[in-house]
């Protein structure tokens, strides 16, 4: 076809245990995904132009074919525009052409389109076509000030290639619909999207895929168009804006923009190879370790009243007054004795050029050795008195870091270590089940006020789970503290089964994006890596790496840019899923 250049990837098969288990039966499928440029309100020409594309993925061994979101009327319409020619009604006889095609060839077709309902209700929507026909819709549930927020149950179609998922673009900014998605037994997540910019998409894209253990696949467009909804005409560069194609280890398969495309611009169809295990296929079983190892006990805080849209975005109350908080990352591999991480923590604080309030740790950042919780006391090789001394004679108000703490009858589990001036340090049991360690408390994270700051601490492994993040949020943290024994380290380490790892890349993408529920961030991972992220109001205002360049950072947050937070209002139903109710 005139115009269209086509794509081919290599097979996008992890080697991690998150995709395959050990297991030869597996499904494949062939998703296409249609890299388009819907030309503003003209729907007639948008859906003879996915007509041709749809047809010429299915001509060229598609199983799944995805199209952007709005790909039959551009981005810029309006409320008034949707219902009066732009909007389709179920079951949407504008597109019975690529029905007939998904009919004929056997697949799947995602559409995105506007949709107007018999009961008035306008919706950004979904629509998936299969070889019976019309299957199921999808509704964004985010506003973009045209039509209203979806109000269906998220759900998963079973096919012959794995079971599908769908969300609507910047749906998948926070883990909520996705985590939704996972828990109903996806195995594929299918992304119309419209979203330009070089902000960092494909990071959230890995980290909601590596977090859930499924695969994320992401039609995007390109091209510009022109929005005079607001009074002064304002042109929309989308060139940048990605498709890609990521595997359940948040490997990024396929990647592609069409300002890097050498040849001409023009719509583009992108082809991906996917591939499920047999025994997930119609079921809910996922070896991701964040969905199963859950505590949904832990997540109370999801179902509370605060920073709802539909309530006015009320705060969580109580807060301590807004303010500067100095937060400090050190970065170094703890080594195997208590004496020489107290050294190399005096000697990496010494080199500061301002004090903080706040130090983060490595996990196991002093001892690891096991450390009694009976009464009889603490091991006597972990240096405490050390600790509460240098926190003490620095002014600091919070140190964190974990231990291995042993329980009655040989049981161990990693704890996290408080450590503060003019009380005893406090240790408080890891959350999650760990792969080699004792069961997890199910307990709430940790919430603490210090001065113009209300903080929410977690180690590495409990990180993981995005519930936490969206608990501590919800919850009114300002800033979270992690202190992480979840990077790989090296394969004879002699520590290396303490937890579940992640490769040092994807933990700093899952660092970002916790973010992303508006709060400030600073973690530290007994890799050396550590990180520090202020939040300007719900972007990265700043971000400094730790351990690449420098060892011990300090940055000081405003608390105040963080106390209005734009997080997800929940349907009944949707707290169900989240909550096990």
């Amino acid at each position: 076809m005139n115009g269209i250049s086509i794509k081919f990837s290599a097979c996008g098969i992890a080697s991690s245990a998150l995709l395959l288990a050990v297991n030869a039966a597996a499904a494949s499928a062939k998703v296409a995904l249609i890299h388009s440029n819907p030309g503003l309100g003209e729907v007639t020409a948008n859906v003879a132009a996915l007509d041709a594309l749809v047809e010429e993925a299915f001509q060229n061994g598609a199983d799944i074919v995805v199209t952007p979101e709005l790909a039959t009327t551009g981005f810029s319409i309006t409320r008034e525009e949707a219902v009066d020619s732009l909007g389709f009604t179920s079951p949407y006889p504008e597109l019975d052409n690529v029905r007939d095609l998904a009919m004929a060839y056997h697949g799947y077709v995602a559409v995105g389109i506007a949709e107007v309902t018999p009961s008035e209700g306008v919706y950004n929507t979904m629509v998936l076509f299969g070889p019976d026909g019309l299957i199921e819709t999808q509704q964004k549930r985010g506003l973009s000030g045209w039509h209203d927020a979806g109000d269906i149950p998220f759900d998963v179609i079973t096919t012959p290639y794995g079971d599908l998922g769908m969300l609507i673009c910047s749906d998948s900014y926070l883990p909520d619909w996705t985590r939704i998605i996972a828990l109903e037994g996806a195995d594929i997540v299918l992304v119309p999207a419209n979203w330009w910019g070089r902000d960092g998409q494909e990071e959230i894209w890995q980290t909601r895929a590596r977090e859930n253990g499924l695969w994320f696949l992401a039609a995007n467009r390109w091209g510009t168009e022109v929005d005079e909804r607001f009074g002064a005409p304002f042109t929309y560069y989308m060139n940048d804006a990605p498709s890609a194609a990521i595997s359940p280890d948040g490997d990024i398969q396929l990647i592609y923009r069409t300002e890097d495309d050498p040849l001409s611009p023009g719509d583009t169809i992108l082809y991906q190879t996917v591939v499920v295990p047999d025994e997930r296929i119609g079921n809910a079983s996922n070896p991701a370790y964040s969905l199963s190892h859950r505590e949904p006990s832990a997540y109370g805080a999801i179902a509370n009243p605060y920073y709802r849209r539909d309530l006015g975005y009320e705060p969580a109350p109580g807060l301590p007054t807004a303010g500067p908080v100095r937060v400090a990352s050190m970065a170094y591999e703890p080594a195997l004795f208590p004496a020489h991480n107290i050294t190399t923590i005096n000697q990496l604080w010494s080199m500061r050029s301002q004090d903080a309030d706040v130090l983060v740790l490595p996990g196991l950042g002093v001892s690891v050795l096991p450390v009694s919780s009976s009464s009889s006391g603490w091991h006597s090789a972990f240096p405490w008195s050390a600790l509460q001394g240098f926190v003490e004679q620095n002014g600091l108000s919070l140190l964190v870091t974990t231990a291995i703490e042993y329980e009655h009858q040989a049981t161990l589990r990693e704890s996290l270590v408080l450590v503060r001036p003019g009380m005893p340090p406090s240790l408080h049991a890891q959350i999650h089940d760990t792969p080699f360690l004792a069961n997890g408390s199910g307990a709430e994270p940790v919430l603490l006020d210090l001065p113009n700051a209300r903080v929410g601490v977690l180690t590495g492994q409990d990180a993981l789970f995005p519930e936490t993040g969206t608990h501590l949020a919800k919850a009114g943290a300002d800033l979270v503290l992690i202190t992480s024994t979840s990077g790989s380290r090296a394969p004879n380490d002699p520590l290396s089964s303490i937890g579940y790892h992640w490769d040092v890349d994807a933990l700093r993408r899952m660092w970002k994006t916790r973010t992303n529920e508006v709060v400030h961030l600073a973690a530290s991972d007994w890799t050396g890596n550590g990180i520090l992220v202020a939040n300007g109001g719900g972007y990265i205002s700043n971000m400094e790496d730790v351990g690449a360049g420098g060892r011990l950072k300090i940055m000081s947050l405003d608390t105040s840019t963080v106390r209005q937070k734009f997080l997800n209002s929940y349907y009944p139903f949707d707290l169900a899923a989240l909550l096990d109710d």
